[in-house]
């Protein structure tokens, strides 16, 4: 009777999902996804490749649209793409999809240098790629002053039920890199809109966009 009785309580025991299951399973995903290309980012791929048709590559546009593209076709609900800039070297969000403007406004007032990004003393996270890096909620990956990109209420609200599960306040960075592996960029994301965590197919469809948002900003004067 006794041993019916654990059994019960440890059936009806909530599973706690930590963030290494989250990252092991992420990792697995990565190794064994599936290399079929959809139609749908296609056709979303050779619009975006329109802009190099034309006399003179509108870097900031062209970067809108790729961050649309992520948005619409991944199903991703926030995204944003941050640059070098050319004047000063330092690293800003330049455009988003799916952002509330007060969120936007947030990310927008922040600005780092080559350094952060290879710092993860200061935001951890964990490494999915060469070119892409995990951070979760848990793990508290934020500094003080970036705070207000996010909700930190919701984010201490919600519980992780499975591995796959978003929570507010996770993100992914997937970096751009130019000449000679040249850090001058990266794509950030968010949750899937139902309420997940980008999986792998997307991420690799990231990293493949951000070998060319590459292309367009190696040379990038800031106009």
């Amino acid at each position: 009777m006794s041993l019916e009785i654990n059994a019960t309580k440890s059936a009806s025991r909530p599973q706690v999902i930590s963030p290494q299951d989250v990252v092991r399973k992420l990792r697995f995903d990565y190794t064994y996804a599936s290399k079929e290309s959809t139609d749908r980012m296609l056709d979303g791929l050779s619009e975006l490749l329109d802009h190099f048709r034309k006399p003179r590559v509108h870097v900031t546009a062209f970067l809108q649209d790729a961050a649309k593209l992520i948005h619409k076709h991944l199903r991703i609900k926030e995204v944003s793409i941050g640059v070098r800039s050319p004047s000063d070297g330092m690293y800003r969000y330049l455009v988003m999809a799916g952002m509330r403007e007060f969120v936007w406004s947030e990310h927008k007032s922040l600005s780092y240098t080559k350094e952060d990004f290879g710092d993860f003393t200061k935001w951890g996270g964990f490494t999915i790629s060469e070119l892409t890096r995990l951070f979760l909620f848990e793990e508290k990956p934020y500094l003080e002053s970036e705070k207000g990109t996010f909700d930190a209420q919701m984010g201490l609200r919600m519980k992780r039920k499975t591995p796959d599960a978003y929570i507010e306040g996770d993100y992914l960075d997937v970096y751009i890199q130019g000449r000679n592996k040249e850090f001058v960029g990266w794509i950030e994301t968010g949750g899937t809109w139902d309420g997940k965590l980008p999986d792998a197919q997307a991420i690799k469809w990231m990293e493949f966009l951000s070998s060319i948002l590459a292309v367009a900003l190696m040379d990038w004067d800031g106009r």
